[in-house]
C-alpha cells in the first residue's frame, strides 16, 4: 500500500491512473492523512504562521488524492476532467452522492458549482435527481447567477422545459434559509443578473407560464407562514401583477385566510384586496371566516393596516370586529373604533374597555359617555423602591473536579467574570493535574483550531492558555497583542500559566472575596501578612501564599489594591492597626490605600503600587501626593482622575455626531505597562483599539471602585450601534453593571442609560428599562437622565425613546417619566422626526396621573409649537386636557 509521500512523488499521469484504482482499504488508510495535508496546503499553514509545507504542484496532486480517498460528503463537485474521471472511477453511486452533497451545499450557501454543471450531469445520464427542496434551492441560488455568462434566467428556463415543468413551480412552496431564498438572491445577486422577480414577469410576458396559476401560487405562498423578509418577495410579485377586480374576487377566500397572517405586509395586502372587492360590491359579507379574519387584522401592529381593516369591517357591518379594535395598542385605532361605536349608538363596549384605552382616547370617550363613565383614570401603582445592591460573598473553588467543571463552562462562554476569577485563582492554588484536565485541553485545542475563537475577542485564548498549562500540554498558538486596557488581566493569567508549568502553587492576593471583584480590606491585610510570615508549611509546592521573603507578584499586588473596598479609607481602626504589620513597600501602599499617610520617599520603581493605592483610596478624585511627584505620577489615571464629556458635534462626523471626549491633559505617550491598568483605561484614542464586548465583564471587576472608564468605552460602542450594528453585548453588560454596582454611579451613567433606551435592539431597550426602573429616582436623578437624552437626541430615533419610556411608566416609574419629558422636550428641535410620540406619551402620563402641565418652560414650548404637524396636534392636546385655561 502506497504512502502519501510516495504518491506525491509520482508523475501526474501515473498518479491519476493509480488513484483511480484505489481499493477500499487504501481509501480508508489515506483519507485522514491526505485531508490533514490538504488543509495545511489550503489554509492552515498560513493561519498558524508556519512556512508552507506543500508547493502548488503538490497541492494539485493532493486534490486528486483527496477526490479518490475522501467520502462524498467531504468533497466538492469535480472541478476538472481529471477529478471527474476519478469520481466516475468510484462508481455511479459515488457520483450521485457527490451531486446530492453539492446540491445540499448550494442550497444553503452562496458558493458552489453553477447549477448548469448539475443539469449537464443529468442530461449526460451521470445522475438522476429528484426536484426536492435542496434541488430547488440550488436552482434558486445558482441557476443563471453572476457566473453564468450573462444569459437571462427566463431564456434559460425557456430553453429547458423539463426544468421549468419539474422545479420552477416549487419556488412558490419552499421558504429558503438565511443564505438562499428568493428574497436574498434577488437582493444580493448583482445588477447584471436578472432577478427571479423579473424572471417570472418575463415568462408571463409571452405566456410561457400561466398568469392565473402564478396568482394562485403567490396567494398560497403568502399563506405558508414564511418570515416577513422572505414573504415580502411574494407580496412584491403580487403587487407587480396588479390583479384586476375579477381576479381578486375569484380569490377572496384566499385573501380572507391571509387576514390572519402574523406578517404585517401580508395582512395589509389582504385588506387592500378585499377592500377593492368590497367597493366593487362583490364581497361575501356573510362568511364567518371574514369576521374572524378582520378580527385579527384590526389588531395588526401597523396602524394603517388596522385602520383600513376597521373601515372595511364597518362597511361590511361587522360590529364584533369594531369592538375587537378597541384592544389595539395604538390610540388612533382605538379612537376610530370609539367613533364607529358612537355612530352606531353602542356605548356598552366602550364603557367596558375604558380602563384599557389610551388616556387621550379615554378622555374623549368620557365626553360622550357622560355620567356613566368613571371620573378618573388610575395611574399604575409604583412598585417598592429598589434597594441598592449589597455585597455578596464569593466562594472559592477548592476541588479539582469543581475547577474542571468551571473550565468546561468557560470554554463554552468565557465572559462569566466571576467564574473566570474563581477558576484562575483556584488553578494557581490547586496546581497542575494532567489527568484531570487532559480532556478539557483537547476541547480547548479544537475550539482554537476550528471553533469561533475570534468571536470572543481572544478572551477564549487566555482561558485556553490556563487550561493547557494545567494539563501540561503545549499551547496551540501564540496569543496576539492585546489592547492595553486588558493587559493586566492577561498578564495575571500568564503568571498563573507560568506557575502551573513550573509545578508551583500559590494563593493570589487578588482573588475577590465578594461579587463584582471586591476584596474585603481585612482579608487583604491577612493575605499580605501571611505572605511575609515564616511558615514551613508554606514552602515549596503548597496551596498557601508565596514563600517567605518572596516579593509579591507586581501584577497580582496591583490587582489586589485596585479591588479594595468598597470604602477602603473608611475601614476600622483594627484593620489599620493590622495593616501596620505588613512590611516593605507593599505594606506602605496598603496603608496608603486604607487612608494612611503618603509614602516617603516614593520610588519610581514602586510607581504601579502607589498609583493603584491612590486609585483605590479615591477612585474618582485627584491625588495631590502623586501629582506633586511630577511626570509618570501626575498622568490621567495615575495621580489625576480621568473625566469624560459627552457632546454633540455635527462637524465631527455626519454619521456619529456624538463625541465621548476625555477631559484634562492628554497622557504622555509611553509603551503600555500592564502594571498601570488605570492609566490604560484613561486612554481615549481610536475606536479600533478599544477592548471588545467579551472583555467588559472581566474589566469591570478589575477596578470596581470606578466603573466610569469602562462606561466610556461602552458608551462609544453604544453610540456606534444606534444604526443597528451589533455591539457584542456591550450595552447589555454596561446596563447590568449600573444596576449591580455598589459604588457611587459616575457622571456617564445617565448617558449609558439614555443610549440604551434608544438602542436599535429591543433587548437593549428592555435592559435599559429594567436598569432605569431600578435606579430612578434615588440612585439616578431624572433630571440628569433628561440632560443626557437632550445631548444624545440628534443621534437617537425619538420613537425608540417613546416606546422605552412608555414601558418604564408601566413599570411604575410614571412620575419619573413625566419629570424626564418635562425637562427634555423644551430642548428638542421641533422638526425632529418622531417628536410627536414623546409629546403624546407625556400627555398620556399627565392624564393617567390627573395632573395639569404647570412647568413654565414646558408650557411656553408647547404654546409655541403651532401648525398642522403631529407634534403641534399633540402639543395642543396636552395643553387642552386638564388645563382649562
Amino acid at each position: 500500500m502506497a504512502t502519501l509521500t510516495e504518491l506525491l512523488a509520482l508523475d501526474d499521469g501515473v498518479l491519476l491512473d493509480r488513484v483511480c484504482a484505489f481499493t477500499a482499504e487504501e481509501r480508508a488508510a489515506l483519507h485522514r492523512p491526505v485531508l490533514r495535508a490538504w488543509e495545511r496546503y489550503a489554509w492552515r499553514d498560513a493561519a498558524d504562521g508556519r512556512k508552507d509545507r506543500y508547493m502548488p504542484q503538490e497541492g494539485r496532486r493532493l486534490e486528486l488524492i483527496l477526490m479518490a480517498a475522501a467520502p462524498a460528503d467531504g468533497l466538492y463537485w469535480p472541478q476538472n476532467h481529471q477529478q471527474m474521471r476519478i469520481a466516475r472511477a468510484r462508481g455511479g453511486r459515488f457520483v450521485h452522492a457527490l451531486a446530492r452533497h453539492a446540491l445540499r451545499t448550494m442550497a444553503t450557501a452562496d458558493f458552489g458549482p453553477d447549477f448548469d454543471v448539475i443539469r449537464a450531469a443529468e442530461r449526460d445520464g451521470l445522475v438522476t435527481l429528484d426536484a426536492d427542496d435542496d434541488y430547488v434551492l440550488a436552482m434558486v441560488g445558482h441557476f443563471g447567477g453572476r457566473y453564468s455568462g450573462g444569459a437571462r434566467r427566463a431564456d434559460r428556463l425557456r430553453a429547458d422545459p423539463d426544468l421549468l415543468a419539474r422545479a420552477f413551480w416549487r419556488i412558490f412552496e419552499i421558504e429558503g434559509n438565511r443564505q438562499v431564498s428568493l428574497a436574498n438572491v434577488d437582493k444580493y445577486g448583482g445588477s447584471s443578473v436578472q432577478t427571479w422577480h423579473d424572471t417570472v414577469l418575463d415568462l408571463l410576458s409571452d405566456a410561457t407560464i400561466d398568469r392565473a396559476r402564478v396568482l394562485d401560487a403567490t396567494v398560497a405562498a403568502l399563506g405558508l407562514g414564511f418570515p416577513q423578509y422572505r414573504a415580502g418577495w411574494y407580496s412584491r410579485l403580487h403587487a407587480a401583477l396588479a390583479p384586476s377586480v375579477d381576479e381578486l374576487a375569484a380569490r377572496q377566500a384566499g385573501y380572507v385566510t391571509l387576514l390572519r397572517s402574523s406578517v404585517g405586509p401580508t395582512a395589509a395586502l389582504a385588506v387592500d384586496a378585499l377592500t377593492a372587492v368590497q367597493k366593487a360590491g362583490r364581497l361575501d359579507h356573510d362568511g364567518a371566516a371574514l369576521a374572524d379574519g378582520l378580527g385579527a387584522a384590526v389588531l395588526v401592529p401597523a396602524k394603517s393596516t388596522a385602520t383600513k381593516a376597521l373601515a372595511l369591517a364597518a362597511r361590511a357591518g361587522q360590529s364584533s370586529v369594531i369592538v375587537a379594535a378597541l384592544g389595539h395598542p395604538h390610540p388612533d385605532v382605538q379612537a376610530a373604533a370609539v367613533q364607529q361605536l358612537r355612530l352606531r349608538g353602542e356605548p356598552g363596549p366602550v364603557l367596558s374597555a375604558l380602563p384599557a384605552l389610551a388616556p387621550a382616547v379615554a378622555a374623549e370617550a368620557r365626553g360622550w359617555l357622560g355620567a356613566a363613565a368613571p371620573a378618573t383614570v388610575t395611574a399604575p401603582v409604583a412598585p417598592p423602591e429598589v434597594a441598592a445592591p449589597a455585597l455578596e460573598a464569593v466562594a472559592s473553588i477548592t476541588d479539582p473536579a469543581e475547577l474542571a467543571e468551571a473550565f468546561a463552562i468557560l470554554l463554552a462562554d468565557p465572559t462569566d467574570a466571576e467564574l473566570l476569577e474563581r477558576a484562575l485563582c483556584a488553578a494557581a492554588r490547586l496546581g497542575p493535574d494532567p489527568g484531570e484536565y487532559a480532556g478539557l485541553a483537547r476541547r480547548a485545542a479544537r475550539l482554537l483550531r476550528d471553533g469561533p475563537a475570534y468571536e470572543w475577542d481572544l478572551l477564549l485564548d487566555v482561558v485556553a492558555g490556563v487550561v493547557f498549562a494545567a494539563a501540561h500540554v503545549p499551547p496551540v498558538r501564540r496569543l496576539p497583542p492585546l489592547p492595553p486596557q486588558v493587559q493586566l488581566l492577561a498578564g495575571r493569567a500568564a503568571a498563573v500559566e507560568s506557575a502551573l508549568r513550573a509545578g508551583r502553587r500559590f494563593a493570589p492576593y487578588a482573588e475577590p472575596t465578594h461579587a463584582g471583584g471586591w476584596i474585603a480590606p481585612d482579608v487583604l491585610v491577612q493575605r499580605l501578612t501571611a505572605g511575609a510570615t515564616p511558615d514551613p508549611l508554606s514552602m515549596g509546592a503548597t496551596a498557601g501564599p508565596p514563600s517567605t521573603g518572596a516579593a509579591p507578584d507586581p501584577l497580582d499586588l496591583v490587582a489586589a489594591l485596585l479591588r479594595l473596598g468598597p470604602d477602603p479609607a473608611g475601614v476600622s481602626a483594627a484593620v489599620r492597626d493590622a495593616a501596620d504589620a505588613v512590611p516593605g513597600a507593599a505594606g506602605t501602599a496598603l496603608r496608603y490605600a486604607l487612608g494612611g499617610p503618603p509614602p516617603e520617599p516614593l520610588s519610581r520603581s514602586d510607581r504601579p503600587m502607589w498609583i493603584a493605592a491612590a486609585r483605590a483610596r479615591a477612585p474618582r478624585g485627584d491625588d495631590a501626593t502623586l501629582i506633586g511627584r511630577g511626570p509618570g505620577f501626575d498622568a490621567p489615571g495615575a495621580g489625576r482622575a480621568r473625566a469624560w464629556q459627552v457632546s454633540f458635534d455635527p462637524e465631527w462626523s455626519s454619521y456619529r455626531p456624538i463625541r465621548v471626549v476625555a477631559l484634562g491633559p492628554p497622557a504622555a505617550p509611553e509603551p503600555p505597562d500592564p502594571a498601570l491598568p488605570t492609566v490604560a483605561l484613561a486612554y481615549s484614542g481610536p475606536f479600533d483599539r478599544l477592548p471588545g464586548g467579551p472583555w467588559h465583564p472581566w474589566l469591570a471587576s478589575m477596578w470596581p471602585g470606578n466603573i466610569e472608564p469602562l462606561l466610556a468605552v461602552a458608551l462609544r460602542h453604544q453610540l456606534a450601534a444606534l444604526d443597528g450594528t451589533v455591539d457584542g453585548g456591550v450595552s447589555a453588560h454596561a446596563l447590568h453593571l449600573l444596576d449591580r454596582t455598589v459604588a457611587e454611579l459616575p457622571p456617564l451613567s445617565p448617558y449609558v442609560v439614555a443610549a440604551g433606551l434608544g438602542g436599535a435592539g429591543i433587548s437593549d431597550r428592555t435592559a435599559a428599562v429594567d436598569t432605569a426602573a431600578a435606579l430612578l429616582p434615588h440612585r439616578m436623578d431624572p433630571m440628569a437622565l433628561a440632560s443626557a437624552m437632550a445631548t444624545l437626541a440628534p443621534a437617537v430615533p425619538l420613537r425608540r425613546w417613546a416606546d422605552a419610556l412608555g414601558d418604564l411608566s408601566l413599570a411604575g416609574r410614571g412620575a419619573q417619566v413625566r419629570t424626564v419629558l418635562t425637562a427634555l422636550l423644551p430642548s428638542l428641535d421641533r422638526a425632529g422626526r418622531g417628536l410627536h410620540t414623546l409629546v403624546e406619551l407625556l400627555r398620556d402620563e399627565h392624564l393617567r396621573a390627573g395632573v395639569p402641565v404647570t412647568d413654565p418652560a414646558l408650557r411656553q414650548w408647547l404654546l409655541a409649537t403651532t401648525g398642522k404637524s403631529k407634534t403641534a396636534a399633540a402639543a395642543r392636546s396636552l395643553l387642552s386636557h386638564l388645563n382649562p385655561d
